[in-house]
């Protein structure tokens, strides 16, 4: 557990008097009865990524049941030569029909190590108690985006926001519905771009359009283009674009 906490405090995610309230009992029980990833993986999203780093946070749900796959990484494949299938196969699809390149190596560490932060609203999955896990970490999640923000903000920085599902846009930080605060949340936060969708997953009710603020993009719509986005964003905001290939 301790070293755990090490990854978070040594990227300068949380102090140590702050993982002592944000390690409550629901998440220790949730590390310990952790079947996804293994356990020394579960922050592997925030190793050597500080969040002064992070350009683009894309946003899940929670990791992968297979073991050969969960690693940490949202979305991300353990082996990259793993074939991909479902959520990132509709994810390399999206990145091919925008950008043209032609994705087959299915880990992510590539776009981890130019600033994306590939993080799940859950971080670790049981299969007997998979509601428990996501519920006991929003408020953990809740708090690695406030400080994400807040970095922002402070440093004058921009940041892309993919959420993608139903879980990751229900993010209570993130989570505004209505003009107004929607509005109230763009005065606060100038530098923040967020791009919700459904989820990638070939699931129905996973790509459910009908999400926080009403209709948002369906993940396979052609109008919807969140990689191009991103980067002209970045662009427009005099930041290195990143490269979608994955090795």
């Amino acid at each position: 557990m301790e070293a755990l906490k090490e990854v978070l405090i040594k990227n300068e995610w949380f102090t140590k008097q702050e993982l002592e309230k944000l390690f409550t009992l629901d998440i220790q029980q949730c590390i310990s009865e952790c079947i996804r990833p293994k356990q020394s993986d579960i922050f592997n999203a925030f190793e050597r990524l500080k969040p002064q780093d992070v350009k683009v946070l894309i946003l899940g749900q929670d990791p992968y049941p297979d073991e050969t796959k969960a690693h940490g990484l949202a979305f991300s494949y353990n082996s990259g030569e793993i074939p991909t299938r479902d959520s990132l196969s509709n994810i390399f699809r999206k990145i091919e029909d925008e950008t043209e390149i032609k994705n087959t190596y299915s880990n992510l560490s590539a776009w981890k190590n130019q600033g994306v932060l590939l993080l799940n609203a859950a971080l670790t999955f049981a299969p007997d108690n998979k509601d428990f896990h996501i519920n006991a970490w929003r408020n953990f999640t809740n708090q690695v985006i406030s400080k994400l923000l807040e970095t922002k903000i402070e440093n004058k920085q921009p940041l892309v926001v993919m959420l993608w599902g139903k879980k990751a846009n229900e993010i209570e930080v993130l989570a505004y519905k209505g003009n107004k605060q929607e509005v109230d949340f763009q005065e606060k936060y100038p530098f923040i771009k967020i791009l919700r969708s459904s989820h990638p997953s070939n699931n129905h009710q996973a790509c459910e359009k009908t999400i926080c603020n009403g209709e948002i993009s369906a993940f396979k719509d052609d109008n919807f283009k969140p990689f191009e986005e991103c980067n002209n964003f970045l662009r427009a905001n005099n930041v290195d674009i990143i490269d979608w290939k994955t090795e």
